[in-house]
């Protein structure tokens, strides 16, 4: 027998026995990291040749055997879905040229979804532009079909093939999904980036969603969010996996908009020194002042006691002198009559309460340029691209130091928190969070379940702090959390509980029954572990003592290490708010010290 007899015989099996696996991916709200819905994908058994999809349906085109096949998966796909009771909706691929068919079966699909019990408008068609339609009127026909039935149309892979924008154009659909090729590397290609916000913008204005496909690294999550894709899809944000999973755990800190992605930084980097005009002047004048500084792109008008008024940029100058006698009647008019409104902020404000006041303010003919001043008076210009630019620098840096697991900051930005905290002697409590028997129970269950302990722990964590908490994650099994009010035990308490109560899920039904489980210790010998608790350990500092995140850490530690001490979960708060080597040196030493 042949190789291609024997994946015909393979796959005639797999049909008969029904030997498929669906797995799911989650589709995320790159605004909050809300789970959408998941795509279903399939794979063949695990022992079989034909486990990989690709040669699975490519052994199925080969043998005309692709519509039983899919129809397998797409029926197998449904139930599977049904079956994990998630809400969401639920994306299946169909290949468009199986539409086209003359005896393709009709009303299959809606019949599978009706004896499982969901609704149609919770499913969505995912229809891929790699395959070439000739007979696109019978295909839009065929499309019209599904609607019809309430179903949601996608196009996949956009740009994978020739026939997308038209694709687009014929069957407007409620979903567009950029082919992973444009994403990888997204944030370090101005070609892919020029491609990618062009599509986006088309979206918003035919009303279809836009989902990045391929998403794996921060960078790529960050910018794709910053162009305006709506969702997201990728191994960052969730493997395919027999279950249907929460959103990506990990991802949960780059979408969230708390303090850990703040930017406290001052406007100074964003402002220029361009002196301003005086609204008496006259538009030829300021004129004169663009053409003799080729650099200058906008002006402030400002009134006698230096009040800003508006602004003039170049492009607005020239649009006025350009029109039919434009010149003549505008040069000698007063350039206070000519100037446009600005937006106006204090040199005071921080990067962060800057971006809020830009992005409540923007609109399609808004202004590149706002005006600074300091105690009302005029200071100097800024850029509105400048302030894109360092908060994206920003973010991208963030992501870079953050743990590679949950990323959640790590130990560069923890240590920069606590010492930002001392500076403004802020009055805070530092939580040191750390998993008892870690080791033992990944030794026993393998590191891959061990991660997802580390990601339920994360998830716990932030569900249960406040929003002006700071969460880091400084390696392994063990968090940081700076509490910035007088709740932290009460707090380390429901996280201690509530990991407990969700542990319950993690253990083999045996190892849950008899309260722990054997493993190996350190010296080789078999010994019985408790199921795994939290220690916690709470110290407030003293910020007149502690003069670096050195000093806070050893307090934390010391902490941590007395909670380790009690048995099973526990909390212990560390009375002393400095380290013990700061007792032992003396006022005097410690002061020649700092």
């Amino acid at each position: 027998m042949g190789l291609s007899d024997f994946h015909r015989c393979e796959l005639l099996r797999i049909l008969q026995a029904k030997l498929l696996t669906p797995l799911f991916q989650p589709l995320a709200s790159l605004a909050d990291g809300s789970i959408l819905g998941y795509e279903a994908l399939i794979r063949g058994p695990s022992d079989s040749a034909l486990h990989s999809p690709l040669l699975l349906f490519k052994t199925a085109q080969t043998f005309d055997l692709l519509e039983p096949l899919e129809l397998l998966c797409r029926q197998m796909s449904i139930q599977a879905f049904a079956n994990a009771g998630v809400p969401g909706l639920l994306f299946l691929n169909v290949n468009p040229l199986l539409l086209l068919t003359s005896d393709h079966p009709s009303g299959l699909t809606k019949s599978y979804i009706q004896q499982a019990g969901l609704a149609p408008e919770r499913i969505v068609i995912e229809l891929s532009e790699q395959f070439q339609v000739e007979d696109t009127e019978l295909f839009v026909s065929a499309v019209k079909h599904y609607r019809e039935f309430g179903f949601q149309i996608a196009i996949d892979d956009l740009g994978s093939g020739f026939s997308g924008l038209k694709l687009w154009s014929e069957l407007q659909p409620d979903i567009v999904k950029i082919d992973r090729y444009f994403i990888h590397q997204l944030h370090g290609d101005p070609i892919k980036k020029a491609f990618v916000r062009n599509i986006i913008e088309l979206a918003k204005s035919t009303g279809s969603l836009i989902v990045a496909e391929g998403i794996e690294t921060s960078e790529e999550l960050i910018t794709c969010r910053e162009l305006g894709a709506d969702i997201g899809q990728g191994y960052l944000l969730g493997r395919p996996q027999v279950e249907c999973h929460e959103v990506p755990l990990a991802a949960l800190s780059l979408l969230r908009k708390d303090k850990t992605l703040s930017l406290n930084e001052s406007l100074e980097p964003v402002v220029s020194k361009v002196p301003a005009v005086v609204a008496h002047t006259a538009a030829q004048q300021v004129a004169a002042l663009f053409a003799a500084d080729k650099s200058l792109s906008c002006v402030a008008v400002v009134n006698k006691e230096r009040l800003p008024l508006g602004i003039v940029s170049r492009s607005m100058i020239n649009e006025r002198f350009s029109q039919p006698f434009g010149r003549a009647l505008y040069e000698k008019k007063p350039i206070h009559q000519c100037m446009e409104p600005a937006i106006v902020v204090e040199r005071g404000l921080t990067m962060d309460a800057l971006s809020g006041i830009l992005t409540a303010d923007v609109h399609d003919d808004a202004s590149p340029y706002f005006v600074v001043t300091e105690q009302g008076e005029y200071y100097g210009l800024g850029s509105v691209r400048k302030v894109l630019r360092q908060l994206s620098e920003h973010k991208i840096q963030l992501a870079r130091y953050a743990n590679p697991l949950t990323l959640l900051p790590g130990n560069v930005p923890i240590n920069r928190r606590i010492d930002q905290l001392l500076a403004d002697a802020a009055d805070f409590t530092i939580g040191y969070i750390d998993i008892d028997h870690f080791k033992p129970y990944n030794d026993v269950y393998g590191y891959s379940k061990g991660d997802l302990v580390i990601e339920l722990l994360a998830q716990i964590i932030q569900a249960e702090v406040n929003s002006d908490d700071f969460v880091g994650h400084i390696g392994g099994d063990d968090f940081i959390v700076l509490f910035s009010h007088a709740a932290a035990g009460d707090i380390a308490q429901r996280i201690c509980d509530n990991f407990s109560k969700r542990m319950t899920n993690y253990y083999l039904p045996e190892h849950l029954a008899s309260g722990g489980f054997y493993a190996t210790d350190r010296l080789g010998s078999l010994y019985f572990y408790p199921l795994l608790s939290l220690s916690v350990g709470l110290a407030t500092p003293d910020t007149r003592l502690c003069s670096s995140h050195h000093d806070i850490a050893a307090l934390a530690s010391d902490a941590k290490q007395q909670a380790k001490k009690m048995a099973g979960a526990a909390v212990f708060i560390n009375k002393r708010r400095q380290p013990d080597h700061l007792v032992a040196a003396g006022p005097s030493q410690r002061q020649a010290s700092g």
